[in-house]
Protein backbone atom coordinates (compact mmCIF):
# COMPACT_ATOMS: atom_id res chain seq x y z
CA UNK A 1 0.00 0.00 0.00
CA UNK A 2 1.12 3.08 -0.92
CA UNK A 3 1.62 6.07 1.94
CA UNK A 4 1.78 9.43 1.50
CA UNK A 5 3.68 11.72 3.97
CA UNK A 6 5.29 14.94 4.63
CA UNK A 7 8.28 15.64 6.17
CA UNK A 8 9.88 19.22 6.89
CA UNK A 9 13.34 20.06 6.87
CA UNK A 10 15.59 23.38 7.34
CA UNK A 11 19.41 24.24 6.49
CA UNK A 12 21.67 26.69 5.91
CA UNK A 13 23.79 27.52 3.21
CA UNK A 14 25.92 30.33 1.38
CA UNK A 15 24.47 31.75 -2.08
CA UNK A 16 26.95 33.76 -4.44
CA UNK A 17 24.91 35.85 -6.72
CA UNK A 18 25.40 39.29 -8.02
CA UNK A 19 29.19 39.26 -7.18
CA UNK A 20 27.91 39.05 -3.34
CA UNK A 21 28.27 35.95 -1.24
CA UNK A 22 25.51 35.55 1.93
CA UNK A 23 24.25 33.18 3.93
CA UNK A 24 20.64 32.00 4.03
CA UNK A 25 18.07 29.81 6.28
CA UNK A 26 16.06 27.74 4.30
CA UNK A 27 12.93 25.85 5.14
CA UNK A 28 11.72 23.34 2.88
CA UNK A 29 8.80 20.84 2.82
CA UNK A 30 8.35 17.51 1.21
CA UNK A 31 5.44 15.32 0.50
CA UNK A 32 6.43 11.89 -0.29
CA UNK A 33 5.17 8.48 -1.60
CA UNK A 34 6.04 5.60 -0.92
CA UNK A 35 6.35 3.05 -3.22
CA UNK A 36 7.94 -0.45 -2.17
CA UNK A 37 6.11 -2.36 0.65
CA UNK A 38 9.53 -2.74 2.37
CA UNK A 39 9.66 -0.67 4.84
CA UNK A 40 13.49 -1.12 5.43
CA UNK A 41 13.86 0.40 1.82
CA UNK A 42 11.06 3.10 2.69
CA UNK A 43 13.37 4.20 6.29
CA UNK A 44 16.63 4.46 3.59
CA UNK A 45 14.86 6.23 1.26
CA UNK A 46 13.90 8.84 4.04
CA UNK A 47 17.89 8.56 5.80
CA UNK A 48 19.01 9.28 1.60
CA UNK A 49 17.15 12.12 1.48
CA UNK A 50 18.44 13.50 5.18
CA UNK A 51 22.24 12.52 4.20
CA UNK A 52 22.09 14.64 1.10
CA UNK A 53 20.84 17.77 2.58
CA UNK A 54 22.49 17.43 6.18
CA UNK A 55 25.68 16.00 4.47
CA UNK A 56 26.13 17.97 0.87
CA UNK A 57 24.06 21.14 1.13
CA UNK A 58 24.44 22.26 5.06
CA UNK A 59 26.78 25.11 4.59
CA UNK A 60 27.49 24.84 1.25
CA UNK A 61 27.37 27.98 -1.45
CA UNK A 62 25.04 27.64 -4.15
CA UNK A 63 26.28 29.29 -7.79
CA UNK A 64 25.45 30.02 -11.08
CA UNK A 65 27.69 26.89 -12.93
CA UNK A 66 28.43 29.73 -15.76
CA UNK A 67 30.93 31.06 -12.67
CA UNK A 68 32.74 27.85 -13.19
CA UNK A 69 36.00 29.56 -12.65
CA UNK A 70 34.77 31.30 -9.39
CA UNK A 71 33.13 27.81 -8.71
CA UNK A 72 36.84 25.80 -8.62
CA UNK A 73 38.52 28.59 -6.49
CA UNK A 74 36.14 28.41 -4.09
CA UNK A 75 35.99 24.63 -3.93
CA UNK A 76 40.46 24.91 -4.31
CA UNK A 77 40.11 26.98 -1.32
CA UNK A 78 37.89 24.17 0.97
CA UNK A 79 34.16 25.83 0.36
CA UNK A 80 31.41 23.41 -0.09
CA UNK A 81 30.69 23.85 -3.23
CA UNK A 82 27.15 23.39 -5.23
CA UNK A 83 26.63 24.40 -8.90
CA UNK A 84 23.30 25.61 -10.86
CA UNK A 85 22.20 25.60 -14.28
CA UNK A 86 20.50 28.94 -13.32
CA UNK A 87 20.65 31.75 -10.73
CA UNK A 88 20.41 30.49 -7.17
CA UNK A 89 17.12 31.89 -6.41
CA UNK A 90 14.58 29.93 -4.24
CA UNK A 91 13.04 28.56 -6.86
CA UNK A 92 16.16 27.21 -8.48
CA UNK A 93 17.16 25.94 -5.71
CA UNK A 94 13.76 24.05 -4.93
CA UNK A 95 13.72 22.62 -8.71
CA UNK A 96 17.12 20.79 -8.27
CA UNK A 97 16.02 19.64 -4.77
CA UNK A 98 12.76 18.06 -6.53
CA UNK A 99 14.71 16.24 -8.98
CA UNK A 100 18.01 15.54 -6.59
CA UNK A 101 15.59 14.28 -4.06
CA UNK A 102 13.53 12.04 -6.37
CA UNK A 103 16.76 10.23 -8.22
CA UNK A 104 18.77 9.28 -4.52
CA UNK A 105 15.24 7.72 -3.32
CA UNK A 106 15.33 5.48 -6.73
CA UNK A 107 11.52 4.45 -7.08
CA UNK A 108 11.13 3.39 -3.36
CA UNK A 109 9.77 7.11 -2.20
CA UNK A 110 8.72 9.97 -4.56
CA UNK A 111 8.94 13.08 -3.85
CA UNK A 112 5.49 14.50 -5.34
CA UNK A 113 5.56 18.30 -4.18
CA UNK A 114 7.79 20.28 -2.90
CA UNK A 115 7.73 23.66 -1.28
CA UNK A 116 10.89 26.11 -0.38
CA UNK A 117 11.28 29.14 1.31
CA UNK A 118 14.04 31.12 2.44
CA UNK A 119 14.99 34.13 4.87
CA UNK A 120 16.48 36.28 1.64
CA UNK A 121 13.55 35.27 0.31
CA UNK A 122 11.68 37.07 2.51
CA UNK A 123 9.67 33.38 3.35
CA UNK A 124 7.78 33.42 0.25
CA UNK A 125 7.33 29.84 -0.40
CA UNK A 126 7.21 28.50 -3.94
CA UNK A 127 6.07 25.62 -4.94
CA UNK A 128 6.98 22.35 -7.28
CA UNK A 129 5.26 19.14 -7.91
CA UNK A 130 5.61 16.60 -10.99
CA UNK A 131 3.74 18.50 -13.71
CA UNK A 132 5.97 21.74 -13.40
CA UNK A 133 8.15 21.93 -16.56
CA UNK A 134 11.45 21.34 -15.77
CA UNK A 135 13.42 24.21 -17.62
CA UNK A 136 17.23 24.38 -17.03
CA UNK A 137 16.84 20.52 -15.00
CA UNK A 138 15.36 18.90 -18.54
CA UNK A 139 19.50 18.38 -19.45
CA UNK A 140 21.44 15.81 -17.58
CA UNK A 141 23.31 16.89 -14.75
CA UNK A 142 24.07 16.12 -11.31
CA UNK A 143 20.52 16.69 -10.15
CA UNK A 144 19.60 13.27 -12.17
CA UNK A 145 22.03 11.17 -10.57
CA UNK A 146 21.52 8.72 -7.35
CA UNK A 147 24.80 9.77 -5.67
CA UNK A 148 25.67 12.30 -3.16
CA UNK A 149 27.19 14.30 -6.23
CA UNK A 150 26.40 18.28 -5.80
CA UNK A 151 28.39 20.17 -8.96
CA UNK A 152 29.87 19.82 -12.04
CA UNK A 153 33.27 20.83 -11.41
CA UNK A 154 35.71 19.16 -13.65
CA UNK A 155 38.52 17.48 -11.38
CA UNK A 156 42.07 16.72 -12.78
CA UNK A 157 41.74 13.67 -14.76
CA UNK A 158 44.21 10.35 -13.74
CA UNK A 159 46.82 9.19 -15.78
CA UNK A 160 45.84 6.50 -19.02
CA UNK A 161 46.90 3.22 -16.75
CA UNK A 162 44.86 4.13 -13.55
CA UNK A 163 41.15 3.18 -13.53
CA UNK A 164 38.84 5.93 -11.34
CA UNK A 165 35.72 3.90 -9.78
CA UNK A 166 33.21 6.53 -8.37
CA UNK A 167 31.38 5.93 -5.64
CA UNK A 168 27.61 6.80 -5.08
CA UNK A 169 28.31 7.72 -1.27
CA UNK A 170 25.89 5.44 -0.15
CA UNK A 171 27.78 2.49 0.94
CA UNK A 172 30.34 4.49 3.36
CA UNK A 173 26.99 6.03 5.23
CA UNK A 174 25.60 2.43 5.15
CA UNK A 175 22.16 3.35 2.84
CA UNK A 176 22.63 0.95 0.19
CA UNK A 177 19.44 -0.98 -0.59
CA UNK A 178 19.05 -4.25 1.36
CA UNK A 179 19.51 -6.11 -1.59
CA UNK A 180 22.69 -4.63 -2.73
CA UNK A 181 24.04 -5.79 0.57
CA UNK A 182 22.78 -9.47 1.15
CA UNK A 183 25.65 -11.63 1.89
CA UNK A 184 27.91 -12.54 -0.96
CA UNK A 185 28.87 -16.01 -0.72
CA UNK A 186 32.78 -17.28 -0.27
CA UNK A 187 35.04 -17.29 -3.28
CA UNK A 188 38.77 -18.57 -3.30
CA UNK A 189 41.44 -16.26 -4.55
CA UNK A 190 44.22 -18.21 -6.67
CA UNK A 191 47.41 -16.43 -7.03
CA UNK A 192 49.67 -17.62 -9.97
CA UNK A 193 53.19 -17.36 -9.40
CA UNK A 194 54.62 -17.42 -13.20
CA UNK A 195 58.24 -17.30 -13.47
CA UNK A 196 60.21 -14.32 -15.33
CA UNK A 197 60.85 -14.42 -18.61
CA UNK A 198 64.92 -13.72 -18.39
CA UNK A 199 64.73 -13.63 -22.55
Amino acid sequence: MNVRLQYDLEFLAGVYYEDQLQMNQYNVSLNLLTKTRDSASTNIALDRVKAFVHGALENTVFINQNNMERAEFMQMIGINVTTLPEEPVDQIIGMMLYYKLNAVMEERMTVTGLDISSTLGDSVWYQHNEEDVAGPFLTDGWWHRASMQHESIEHDTEPGNVVKVTSTGWYEMNLEWPESTAPVSASTVVFANFPKNEK
